[in-house]
């Protein structure tokens, strides 16, 4: 070993040795606080830390069927593949602001996507699908980052308006509320998107026959002028079998059990440390190849 190899050798130690002793300063933090608010449910953000850093055994733990996030699971938190309106007051001021006020949002959307030949952005979905085109799925972004588009305050200014009362429900993680296109005789293949920490709404604003989704074992239709709310943690997929273009509002909502103490830590998480958001159950999964 050269000199230069026992020097990189002793310097990956004292980072080693480093982040150790920062994991538990961190973890003893995250105890006191906990401690002082036991109402805000510190330990389950805890607990997530100490698995993604490898701290406890999961062998045993008791997976949810079908469930498998792609960046970040949020462990003790209730998790299931659907969602319906009467299971938290969040899902019932979100699906009751969203139907009163489709007809604007449907109007705005006909004019739009009517007049505007470049509206809809391309997925680039056949970078994750290969059986299909970079324009068989399409988006309209309205809400990205914590803002409104541009695009969207210009062109969609009374859904703007409309979508702007629902700022505080969308999730600290994954923020985002979309028009989404699927074009006639597609199929998106199954699979899982970000986080439980997320619960996806989806509003109809253009439902033609023969389209549905499936979250998890249960399959549901869409309905023009009402909602639906799934875990898109859980194994889900789409397609639209009719002659035309299927479109839906997308939002992104906040787990409506997180306190704000988790949805605070879990920004942190988004600002600083995106790097240990690792997918524990793919490694694990490979460990078993």
């Amino acid at each position: 070993m050269t000199n230069i190899d026992l020097q990189e050798h002793k310097e990956s130690q004292i980072l080693s040795k480093l982040n150790n002793i920062l994991i538990k300063v961190l973890l003893l933090l995250l105890g006191l606080l906990n401690f002082l608010f036991p109402k805000s449910n510190v330990h389950r953000f805890k607990k997530t830390l100490k698995f993604y850093f490898g701290l406890i055994n999961t062998d045993n733990y008791d997976w949810v069927p079908y469930q498998k996030p792609l960046d970040f699971l949020y462990l003790d938190i209730n998790s299931k593949p659907w969602y319906e309106v009467d299971d938290y007051d969040v899902f019932k001021k979100v699906s009751k602001r969203l139907t009163k006020n489709v007809n604007d949002i449907k109007n705005e959307w006909s004019i739009n996507s009517s007049n505007q030949n470049n509206l809809i952005s391309r997925y680039e979905t056949s970078k994750r699908y290969a059986s299909l085109k970079d324009d068989d799925w399409g988006k309209f972004m309205l809400w990205k980052d914590g803002n409104f588009t541009k695009s969207a305050k210009h062109l969609f200014p009374k859904t703007v308006n409309i979508l702007s009362e629902l700022e505080n429900y969308y999730s600290p993680l994954y923020t985002e509320a979309v028009f989404m296109v699927l074009k006639p005789g597609v199929a998106i293949p199954a699979h899982h998107d970000s986080s439980n920490v997320t619960i996806t709404c989806h509003l109809g604003i253009k439902i033609p026959d023969n389209c549905a989704i499936r979250v998890g074992s249960e399959t549901r239709n869409w309905v023009e002028g009402e909602t639906l709310f799934f875990d898109h943690s859980f194994e889900h997929e789409v397609w639209n079998k009719s002659q035309e273009k299927r479109v839906i509002l997308l939002l992104n909502l906040c787990h409506p059990e997180l306190t704000k103490i988790e949805k605070f830590l879990l920004l942190i998480v988004k600002k600083y440390h995106s790097t240990f958001i690792l997918n524990k159950l793919k490694a694990k999964e490979t460990s078993k190849k």
